[in-house]
C-alpha cells in the first residue's frame, strides 16, 4: 500500500529496485563486528527532548589495521578518522548517532545540523573520511564507499569504548548520512558484506541507489530528498525506496535542492530537523509517544510530503 500524507512522516512501514550516479560535489558552507541486539533503551519512558544546550568536542580516532588507498596506490598505512562530536551539555546518557558527510565536504560543513540533532538528546559523532574530505589533503576518490562503511563500524566501536566519558547510552545506534554519506549509511545498515547489526535506524538524505540489492531487514529507514535536487536526481531516492526491503518513511522536500536544507536557513530546514529528531525518538531512543509521533506534521503541507509503504 502507498499513502501520500501532507506534512512530515506517518508511520514506520515496509518497503520491498536502481539508478544513475551523479558526482556529489556540493558547495561548501562553512569497524567492529556486530554484537547481539541490545536491551530496551533506558530512556524509553522519557518524553521527547528538545532545545538542550550543546557542547562540541573532537576525538582523534585511528584505525591501525587498515590503510588509505586510491587507484591502487597506498596513501597512508593507517586510517586516521578525526571525529567531531556534539553532545548535550546536560548530563546523559544519550543514544549515539554517527553522521556521515558527503563528497568534497567535511564534518564541520554540517555543524548546524549535527548541533541541532544533539540538542534533541543525542551524542552526534561525525568522522572525517580521508578520500571525501578535501581538508585531509588526499586526492578525492568517491569509489571507496564500502571502506567508509567499515569506518562507520570502527567509529562505533571506538566510541563505545569511550561510552562513560561521552555519556553514551547502551543499546541502539543510528547512522545519518547526506549525499555520499547517505550511500555509506545504507551500506552500513543493509549492504551485503558491510552490514553492522548494531545499527538500529538509518537516515539517508539524497542517496544514490545501492550498487546491489540489500537483504530484507528490520532496520527502519528515513529516506529524505529535495524534489529539485540539482546534484543527485530525485529519481535516485525513489530507486532506493524500491530497493530497500525494510520499514521505510520517505519524506520529499517539495522544491528543495541538495545541500541547502541540511546546511540551514531554508524553509525546509526545520522540516528536515524535526523529521529526523522524531524518527530517531521513535526508533532509537524509544521516548515520547513513539511511532505515532511521526504522524504529526512539522511544517506547512506544501513543503513536504511523505510516502509510506506497507
Amino acid at each position: 500500500m502507498v499513502v501520500l500524507v501532507a506534512g512530515v512522516a506517518a508511520a514506520l512501514v515496509t518497503a520491498p529496485d536502481p539508478h544513475h550516479r551523479n558526482p556529489h560535489r556540493a558547495v561548501r558552507t562553512g569497524g567492529g563486528p556486530a554484537p547481539t541486539a541490545a536491551a530496551a533503551h533506558p530512556l524509553s519512558s522519557d518524553p521527547p527532548v528538545r532545545g538542550l544546550a550543546v557542547t562540541p568536542s573532537s576525538v582523534d580516532l585511528v584505525d591501525t589495521q587498515r590503510g588509505v588507498t586510491s587507484g591502487g596506490v597506498t596513501l597512508a598505512s593507517e586510517r586516521a578518522l578525526p571525529t567531531e562530536v556534539w553532545s548535550p551539555t546536560r548530563p546523559g546518557p544519550y543514544p549515539l548517532v554517527v553522521f556521515v558527510h558527503g563528497y568534497d565536504t567535511g564534518p564541520l560543513d554540517y555543524s548546524r545540523f549535527c548541533s541541532a540533532l544533539a540538542s534533541s538528546g543525542y551524542v552526534v559523532a561525525a568522522p572525517s573520511f580521508p578520500l571525501e574530505d578535501p581538508a585531509r589533503g588526499f586526492p578525492l576518490d568517491r569509489t571507496h564507499l564500502a571502506d567508509e562503511a567499515g569506518d562507520v563500524s570502527f567509529v562505533v566501536t571506538s566510541l563505545e569504548q569511550r561510552a562513560t566519558a561521552l555519556e553514551l547510552a547502551p543499546g541502539p545506534v543510528a547512522v545519518v548520512g547526506h549525499s555520499d554519506g547517505a550511500d555509506v549509511a545504507l551500506l552500513a545498515a543493509y549492504g551485503p558484506g558491510t552490514t553492522d547489526r548494531r545499527i538500529d535506524a538509518v537516515v539517508a538524505d539524497a542517496p544514490d541507489p545501492m550498487p546491489s540489492g540489500p537483504a530484507p531487514s528490520t532496520v527502519p529507514l528515513l529516506l529524505v530528498q529535495g524534489t529539485d535536487d540539482t546534484v543527485v536526481p530525485y529519481a535516485s531516492s525513489q530507486a532506493v525506496l524500491a530497493q530497500v526491503r525494510a520499514p521505510v518513511v520517505y519524506v520529499s522536500l517539495v522544491g528543495a535542492d541538495h545541500l541547502p536544507p541540511i546546511a540551514g536557513g531554508t524553509p525546509w530546514t526545520p522540516v528536515l530537523d524535526a523529521a529526523v529528531a522524531r524518527f530517531l525518538d521513535a526508533t532509537v531512543a524509544h521516548r515520547g509517544p513513539g511511532a505515532a509521533s511521526l504522524a504529526a506534521g512539522v511544517a506547512d503541507p506544501p513543503l513536504a510530503t511523505v510516502e509510506v509503504r506497507a
